[in-house]
């Protein structure tokens, strides 16, 4: 008869390590939780920018310090330079997009708008289904005033808003270029020591590591670079079409880019429409056809960056792009494509190690039979 196994001493030990150390991991989490934001987006830019970490300790023979040092000071300048350039037109352009949404101007430019499709409306359509031209019309610019008013209203919250918080904005910066100096310096020596705490075989370690860096390096670089030649080709576009606030919404083309679905036409259509609304037939063709070419370059930019190495399924990485935008804010939209790329790592490791051995069984019996 086999002995009843025992609760020793031993076991006792085991479990109060454990429970201390769970109590002592969530006590330390709850100190690194404020500047869990800027520590990602920390080690997604010294992910994207380890290369130039490398070239610059090979190139000039610095040390560990000097050479990190060098790669923090090139990111925030490849960052902050747009950033304020941007920063002081928009402390200009902010003011005058208020004030034209709240001129009378801004009412009857709805109004235009809304004449100009009372013959649409006064067509076959309305009567097709049910409804009387006027009272087409009439519901129509309900809604397009109600539209307009909503889309303007959120555009001046969210510029408004940044501006009123560009203090803790900063602040978060600042944690995040300290943290991308330690993670350019340690950064390596740190992420294999957290490896080897996974309880998996070295070889399948090595191919979680070696997605999860393909995955940020291309994907991240691919979607940040795509966004930013979107933006500066719409604010030239506005520019030259002489669309009030261009570098505004050449700003808010950067940011709609990385949303699926949305995209930079969120932004130029209406400022076509608005063209079309002041009569200026020309600058508002060639906007539009301007747009079509910004809205198509990510079509060639991404999978060019991209490339074969990073291969995730296009539905699966539209709607982790859309559910980490909801749950995480901006961040998720890098947060996204890496935890599918990690999910899909784990799965694959799964398919080899442990479903063979599932399988071995049913195969065994079928050559029997």
């Amino acid at each position: 008869m086999a002995s009843r196994s025992r609760f020793t001493r031993q076991h006792l030990f085991v479990a109060a390590f454990f429970v201390l150390l769970l109590g002592l991991l969530s006590l330390l989490f709850s100190l690194i939780e404020p500047f869990l934001r800027s520590f990602t987006w920390a080690a997604i830019l010294v992910m994207v920018f380890h290369p130039l970490y490398g070239r610059l300790r090979r190139l000039s023979r610095l040390g560990e310090n000097s050479s990190a040092l060098l790669a923090t000071f090139a990111v925030l300048t490849c960052l902050v330079l747009p950033g304020v350039f941007v920063t002081l037109n928009l402390a200009r352009e902010v003011p005058k997009a208020y004030a034209f949404l709240s001129s009378t101007e801004w009412d009857q430019m709805s109004r235009s708008l809304v004449a100009k499709f009372q013959s649409f409306l006064s067509g076959p359509l309305p009567s097709n289904l049910g409804m009387e031209p006027s009272q087409a019309a009439e519901i129509a610019q309900k809604q397009l005033a109600s539209a307009l008013q909503t889309s303007s209203g959120f555009i001046l919250e969210k510029a408004t808003g940044a501006f009123k918080n560009l203090a803790g904005f900063l602040l978060q910066a600042f944690f995040a270029a300290v943290a991308m100096f330690f993670f350019f310096r340690d950064g390596s020596r740190l992420s294999h020591r957290l490896v080897e705490l996974v309880p998996m075989e070295p070889v399948h370690r090595d191919k979680v590591m070696r997605t999860l860096s393909v995955t940020v390096t291309a994907v991240v670089r691919a979607l940040f670079i795509n966004a930013l030649v979107q933006g500066l080709m719409a604010g030239v576009g506005f520019a030259l079409a002489g669309v009030p606030v261009p570098i505004l919404l050449g700003l808010l083309v950067f940011v709609f880019s990385f949303i699926p679905f949305l995209g930079a036409g969120a932004i130029w259509v209406p400022a076509v429409i608005w063209l079309f609304t002041q009569d200026q037939v020309l600058a508002g063709s060639c906007l539009l056809a301007w747009g079509v070419v910004i809205s198509t370059v990510d079509n060639f930019i991404k999978p060019w960056l991209i490339g074969t190495e990073a291969k995730l399924p296009v539905f699966w990485l539209f709607f982790s792009t859309l559910g980490g935008l909801k749950v995480y804010g901006f961040l998720g939209i890098f947060l996204g494509p890496i935890l599918l790329s990690l999910g899909m790592a784990f799965l694959s490791i799964y398919r080899e190690v442990y479903l063979p051995t599932r399988l071995a069984p049913a195969k065994a019996s079928r050559r029997r039979r």
